[in-house]
């Protein structure tokens, strides 16, 4: 068969720091490395495949040109709506049908976890469902002493000192009033958080976060939206990943953070066994139970190896080129399809 068009399709473009923008910058590096595909970004060009991120109006002025060849990545599930967008009560039931109708408009959907696709099934989606895990760049996310010594430097601290990073959007689904309460109770740490707040003022409980934030105490600093290119050294300055979100689907951050050979200190959601296996990171449900297991690693060293040996042996689990070749694969059998209705 000839070299597979593909045309990609995102609207993250003006929210680079996000997840959904990481995965599709991913995901077409990852392709453009490979013979047997070609790349096309938010193209108007005629391609053999059509790959949407995001759902917007791009998506549906493209997709209809592309009849049995549609491909959409399924990052947004109702429940990442909760806690990160303002009145989300009220307007759930219609988020609820666009996305149904969005997912049923591709061909094949690719859930980031096993419990998405079980929540696409509940919602009705009638569109072919597979499973595929967001993955993560090796050769960008590494245990490096470099990296390590770099970051350190960045975020300031001492020898000796301890660090907590946490990483995503500033939003109550995030855990960020839990990562707060987690500092004051070890100041012997010192706490950081990557991300900025791309909905601003339509933020959910926007006044309680800047409530929280602005009283939290002297050992956490929000550092903002921080550039890709210095994310892995500021992972690699961390002695833990503390990542107290609610709901997540397959978490970028703590895929990088596990690549990067960091411990992990989660929530105990139900989702994380299937996505990281048992006994390969803490779990708690509340901020005394992050303080202790903090105070459980910042105590023994051999504890920290382990977890950041586990980490790195699951991150391997998310590796780019086996993304790569499942991507191949799909591509090649839906370009063999007859481009009915084209």
């Amino acid at each position: 068969m000839d070299r597979i068009r593909v045309n990609v399709i995102s609207e993250s473009g003006g929210f680079e720091a996000q997840g959904v923008h990481t995965a599709f910058v991913d995901m077409v590096e990852a392709l453009k490395g490979r013979p047997e595909v070609e790349i096309l970004v938010n193209s108007r060009e005629r391609a053999d495949v059509l790959h949407a991120h995001t759902f917007g109006p791009r998506y549906w002025l493209a997709r209809g040109g592309y009849r049995g060849r549609r491909v959409m990545t399924a990052h947004v599930i109702p429940d990442s709506f909760k806690g990160s967008l303002a009145l989300w009560r009220w307007w759930m039931p219609l988020a609820k049908a666009y996305l149904r109708a969005a997912y049923s408009s591709a061909d094949v959907v690719l859930a980031v976890a096993p419990h998405v696709k079980a929540d696409l099934e509940g919602l009705g989606v009638r569109s072919r469902i597979e499973v595929l895990t967001n993955p993560v760049n090796g050769r960008r996310f590494r245990r490096d002493a470099s990296l390590r010594a770099r970051g350190r430097g960045l975020l300031g601290l001492g020898d000796g000192e301890l660090a907590a990073l946490g990483v995503g959007q500033v939003q109550p689904r995030k855990g960020v009033a839990e990562f707060i309460e987690t500092a004051r109770l070890r100041p012997d740490w010192r706490f950081f958080w990557l991300g900025g707040r791309p909905f601003g003022r339509l933020t959910d409980s926007v006044h309680g976060l800047d409530r929280a934030i602005a009283a939290a105490p002297p050992n956490v600093r929000f550092v903002g939206t921080v550039p890709l290119e210095s994310m892995p050294a500021l992972y690699s300055a961390a002695d833990a990943f503390l990542f107290p979100s609610w709901q997540e689907n397959c978490a970028l951050a703590i895929n990088e953070a596990m690549a990067c050979g960091v411990p992990l200190v989660l929530r105990d959601n139900p989702e994380y066994p299937a996505l990281y296996g048992e006994g390969n990171y803490l779990k708690a449900l509340s901020p005394g139970g992050f303080a202790e297991a903090l105070a459980a690693l910042g105590a023994d060293p051999e504890l920290r190896r382990r977890l950041s040996g586990a980490g790195l042996e699951v991150a391997g689990r998310f590796d780019v080129g086996a993304y790569a070749d499942f991507l191949v694969r799909l591509y090649r059998g839906l370009a063999a399809r007859s481009p009915e209705g084209s």
